[in-house]
């Protein structure tokens, strides 16, 4: 009797968090058709987004679980994977200048928010450099919580702040682009129709590419396996197929709904806090990312809005999303942004340990 007892909870549990998956996606799906009505950039990430957060604040039964964001990532990265063609390799010697300088601008961006949390936030010293630097949510969380951080203030201030450049990059690259554009490869069309006899590379790609990211261990896993995998399938020409229009929208709205239900629990009070603590940061990142944007941009002839997208502080697949909305080349963006994370991941603990024995007394 206990073990069915357990057996029913569980199944129980399951039903909940897959009815609050499916309010979640009706949530932000009426918020996509909002923000698209109203012609705003990326309209059903940004709508999905904002809706889930408002509902989530407002007490609404929406979750989006590592169960159901796992799928969502897969398909999220056989997109980001089909943007890659024989042809970008062609134009990679321009990407020689804003690789090179990506350490360069990370410490400075990095630098410059850890003094913003540790002289206006007032956060401890570990809290203070793990919140400030420009990696992923999971990483900076388990490496501050192993140095003695305070890692929900840390996943708080990383989560808010993805929300924020997501919510407000495309509007500043919508309001500069007219300005800015310079030469640069024309992207590949990855959200035009495709025929159900694809369907097998895709699958193959998120089976494949999942597996041996799980095996290689690679950060985000289920999201970096299967995009490697049809970057591969695409620059060696095997197959050039695309992600049905539809399922690009739907993959949006999911990603949209995740961000926004990262502020599930949260009272009024500390999301409020969060955002305002995480938009000064935001601010500090968006205004060092545009500098070196725009420098880059005139010492290269690349395009500045592509740069930006390249070294901006939000997450490798809303990046991506967010350059493909924009018609921009969204493999410069993902290539920048997986440097981004080996950078983080190898440079943050090393730094902190250099910077943790100079303090130390003599």
């Amino acid at each position: 009797m206990t073990e069915e007892h357990a057996v029913a909870r569980e199944t129980g549990a399951t039903f909940r968090t897959l009815w609050r998956f499916l309010a979640a996606v009706l949530v932000g799906a009426t918020g996509g058709f909002v923000f698209r009505a109203i012609g705003a950039p990326l309209p059903w990430v940004l709508g999905s987004m904002i809706a889930c957060a408002v509902g989530s604040i407002a007490g609404l039964p929406i979750e989006v679980s590592g169960a159901s964001r796992r799928p969502m990532a897969a398909v999220i990265g056989v997109v980001l994977g089909s943007a890659f063609h024989p042809g970008l390799l062609e134009h990679a010697g321009l990407w020689i200048v804003p690789i090179a300088l990506l350490p360069l601008f990370l410490a400075t961006a990095a630098f410059a928010c850890v003094i913003y949390f540790r002289r206006v936030a007032a956060f401890d010293a570990p809290t203070a450099y793990f919140a400030g630097m420009p990696g992923g949510i999971a990483e900076m969380v388990v490496m501050g919580s192993e140095r003695g951080a305070d890692e929900r203030a840390i996943g708080l201030i990383h989560g808010a702040r993805i929300f924020l450049v997501v919510f407000t990059l495309p509007f500043l690259i919508r309001l500069f682009e007219g300005d800015v554009h310079g030469p640069v490869v024309a992207p590949a069309a990855v959200t035009g129709a495709a025929g159900w006899t694809l369907l097998p590379w895709a699958l193959g790609c998120i089976a494949v590419g999942g597996g041996l990211g799980r095996l290689l261990r690679l950060p985000a896993w289920h999201l970096m396996g299967p995009l490697l995998a049809s970057a591969a399938v695409h620059l060696s020409g095997l197959s050039d197929f695309h992600i049905p229009a539809w399922a690009v929208g739907a993959v949006q709205v999911g990603l949209g709904a995740t961000i926004g239900c990262r502020f599930v629990g949260l009272s009024l009070r500390t999301m409020v806090r969060t955002l305002v603590l995480a938009a000064g940061s935001t601010a500090i990142l968006l205004a060092v990312t545009f500098c070196w944007s725009f420098a880059i941009g005139w010492a290269t002839g690349l395009d500045p809005a592509l740069v930006a997208l390249a070294y901006s502080p939000g997450g490798v697949a809303e990046m991506s999303m967010v350059a493909l909305s924009l018609s921009l080349e969204a493999g410069f963006v993902i290539v920048h942004h997986l440097a981004r994370v080996v950078l983080v991941l190898v440079g943050a603990p090393l730094a902190f340990r250099i910077m943790g024995e100079t303090d130390e007394p003599a």
